[in-house]
This record gives C-alpha cells, structure tokens and sequence, in this order.
C-alpha cells in the first residue's frame, strides 16, 4: 500500500521540492495523500547569499511550477547567466569560461544559467506550496530524534510533540538530525577546510570597469572569489571568496545574534583584512575596489557528508546534503533538486511495493552518480587552497586545458532531466520471494 502520510524534515530547496515532486507523482493515485514538511526555524531563514542556478537546475524547478514564480518576482528573480568567466587575479587576463549556453548562444533544451539570492528562492519555493492543497509546512520544529514503531515512522521534536507517517524524508541539510539521530548516527558532517566569505554591494559604489558579463570567477593562489549579478536589472553584485581557513579561528570571526556592537565590528573588520591581504593586489580594478569597499563580509564554513554511508533505514531516507552534501560546484543546487523528482517518480512507480524496494530502487538509480560528483567537487576544491608561487600559476596554465577538456561532459550534464530516467520495472512480489528462497537454499 502506497504512504499516504509522508513527513518532510526541513524546508529548504531539497524539503519543498520533494514535497511538490511527490505531489504532483502520487496524488493521482493516493487521494488522500497528505505531505507535512517541518522546518526548525521559526520563520524563513535569510542566511546565506546568492546560489547558481545551472540549466538543470531551472528545466527542474520550471517542472515544478517554482521557475514561472521567480520569474512573476521581477528583477529581484534572478539575473540570466551565460557563462561564469575566469580571470586571473595576478595577470588581470581572461582563462576561459564555463558556459551555460552552446556554441550558438543557446540555452541546454531551453535553460541558461540563472544566479538567485536564496532567499528569494525560498519566498518562491513557499509560495508554490501554499497553493499545493496537499502539501503542508510547520515552522519551528527542532528535531530530536527519530524511530520505527508499530510500522510507522516517528519523529520527535524538542517541543515534546512528535510527528507520525507511513514514511520520513529527511531534507535537513548538510548537519542533518534525521541522519546523525536516527539513519546513519555514526556519520556525522565535517568540515572541508575551507569557507565562503560573502557579501553583497550595489553595483553603482563600484566606481571600476565591471570586467564580467553576469558572472566570474577570479582566481589566485590564495584562493578564488566570485563576483556576479544577482539581479535581473543588475543593481546588485553578490561576492563570494572561496578560501582556505583554519577552523580553529572561527570563534573569532563568527557574528552571533546578541553580541554587543563592539565585538561586531571587531568582527566585521577582522573579515575585511581578512579579504584585503588575500586579494587586496588583485590586478582587476573592480575587483580591487569590492574587495576595499566597506561591504560587511559574513563567514560560512563548508561542510561535507562522506560517501558510502547509509541513505535509509526501516521507513526513512536521507535527500539532498542531508544523504550527499558536497562542497559546492556550479550545479549543486541541481543535485537536491535530482533527487527531490527521482525520488517521487520511484516512490510512484514503486508504490505497491515495500519501502525498502522503493529505496534499493532509488540507490540504483543515484549511488554511482554522487560517488562521482563527490570526487569531482573534491578535486575542484582542492585548487582554491594556498599555494606557493610556482603552484599557483602551475594552476594558471593549466585552467584552460581542464574547461577545454570537461567541455563535453558539462554541456551533457546541462542536458540532464530527472523526469526521463528511465525507471526499473518492480519485481513481483512473489518472484522476490522465490528469490529470496533461492539464495537462502544456496547459503554455506
């Protein structure tokens, strides 16, 4: 029997897709499906800056009807990218590009690049679910714990309340409760040993020839900071430095709620030498002068899962960081939203079977490809760390060839749909017990 009462842990990007995507795929066969998606703040999370939005990432969210809503939110939805350009920060000097369009201009089956503020994508992923009658979200439930009884999924939170379903979809990001609670405990996140410094400027206070289109990367030895429109009218220009940082030193550059106003401008200043020593000699003026500018810069560590650990248990499974959390490449907002409508389409074709069919399934289906992902981000990571002199324009040199080489595995991936993977059939329940026999019979 199909769940007809399904609990999303976190609302995020991960969280609300799976709720939409499971809608939309079993609503024509369960009536009475009711999907609660429970998110630990009280209100919609502002943290965060802007995030890329990859062709595969918007042909996803356009099936899932929150595309047409960033677009109904004017300028504010977004900017349109082509390309995100590479710069050398020692030459000032352009080392190629890694494009969202082919060598005609156009987009991968209709989609370009896009970069969004988050939290304009969250109003947007919100204001699709209120029209959803079967999807419903409840703020402020932190939680604790998680387990199996009576056939049944719980889920407790530290209000004393706990909620119960046919099935529990944890969706809450990269320090997960349902994984580290309940799933996988002996599989806690780390950090990657390196951190986003982020801020946001208008582009008018930039006085400096803007050198990109929509979007760069600017690379140099001590790290690489994005520079790009977040904004369909380009008001404003969202910097991110990707760099190595010692956590141990993050109790001295981390902003609190509460913390009296001096130690916030310690802070504050703390960040601003902090970007000026790495990129203060950069050899792009615009560059030069964001980094100088008296932005408030804000400190994000970046976290990872390991992979190879479990995905599910009994009536829960793991989506998004939660399962996989990777440090960011230029589509890992693609990666929840894959998993958000692969896993629904599963759950729909499977929904006679056992859950723990419907998760062999879906593992088949993804395991391998966010083995490789892993790998892939990993080694893209690994470039933004310190480097002496020769490493560092070793580095240089050899960008070009890395985007001429990876050209054609990237314009495939653009080209990606989870709507068209093709799905295995069932295996009838009385063959899986046959089967099952079979191999009890052939045991030592």
């Amino acid at each position: 029997m199909p769940p007809h009462k399904v609990i999303v842990v976190g609302g995020g990007i991960a969280g609300i897709a799976c709720a939409l995507a499971m809608s939309r795929e079993l609503s024509p066969f369960v009536p009475n499906l009711q999907i609660t998606v429970f998110e630990r703040h009280e209100v919609l999370s502002t943290s965060g800056g802007a995030i890329n939005l990859t062709p595969v990432a918007q042909r996803h969210l356009a099936q899932l009807g929150i595309l047409a809503e960033l677009d109904r939110m004017g300028p504010d939805g977004g900017a349109d990218v082509d390309a995100i350009e590479l710069f050398s920060m020692r030459s000032g000097h352009s080392i190629g590009s890694i494009d969202f369009t082919d060598q005609d201009g156009n987009g991968f089956g209709g989609y370009k690049g896009r970069r969004v503020m988050r939290i304009v994508l969250s109003m947007a992923l919100m204001n699709v679910v209120e029209c959803t009658r079967n999807v419903e979200i409840v703020f402020g439930k932190k939680v604790v714990g998680g387990a199996e009884i009576n056939d049944q999924a719980v889920v407790q939170f530290d209000d004393g309340t706990e909620a119960i379903g046919d099935l529990a979809i944890g969706c809450d990001g990269v320090h997960s409760a349902i994984r580290t609670r309940w799933v996988d405990p002996d599989r806690p996140s780390e950090y990657t040993g390196m951190s986003f410094l982020q801020a946001t400027m208008p582009s008018d206070s930039v006085s400096s020839r803007i050198h990109f289109h929509s979007s760069a990367l600017n690379i140099s030895r001590h790290g690489s900071m994005l520079t790009s429109y977040c904004d369909r009218d380009r008001q404003q220009i969202f910097t991110a430095a990707i760099v190595q940082f010692n956590q141990d030193d993050f109790s001295r550059y981390r902003l609190e709620p509460g913390q009296d106003w001096s130690t916030q401008h310690r802070i504050k200043g703390a960040l601003r030498d902090e970007i000026r020593s790495r990129f203060g000699k950069s050899a792009i003026p615009c560059v030069r002068e964001m980094v100088e500018s008296k932005a408030d810069w804000v400190l994000y560590p970046v976290y990872q899962v390991r992979p190879g650990g479990k995905w599910c248990l009994n009536r829960a499974i793991l989506l998004g960081d939660a399962a996989h959390a990777m440090p960011p490449r230029d589509e890992s907002a693609a990666y929840a939203l894959d998993d958000a409508i692969l896993f629904a389409r599963v759950l729909a074709r499977y929904r006679s079977e056992p859950l723990v069919e419907v998760f062999s399934a879906y593992e088949g289906l993804r395991r391998d490809t966010i083995n490789y992902a892993f790998k892939q981000s990993r080694r893209m990571w690994d470039r933004n760390r310190d480097m002496g002199f020769l490493e560092g324009r070793l580095k240089e040199w050899m960008m070009p060839f890395s985007l001429r080489s990876h050209r054609d595995e990237r314009e495939a991936a653009w080209e990606f749909d989870a709507t068209k993977i093709d799905i295995p059939t069932p295996v009838p329940s009385e063959d899986m017990v046959s089967l099952h026999s079979f191999l009890r019979e052939r045991a030592p």
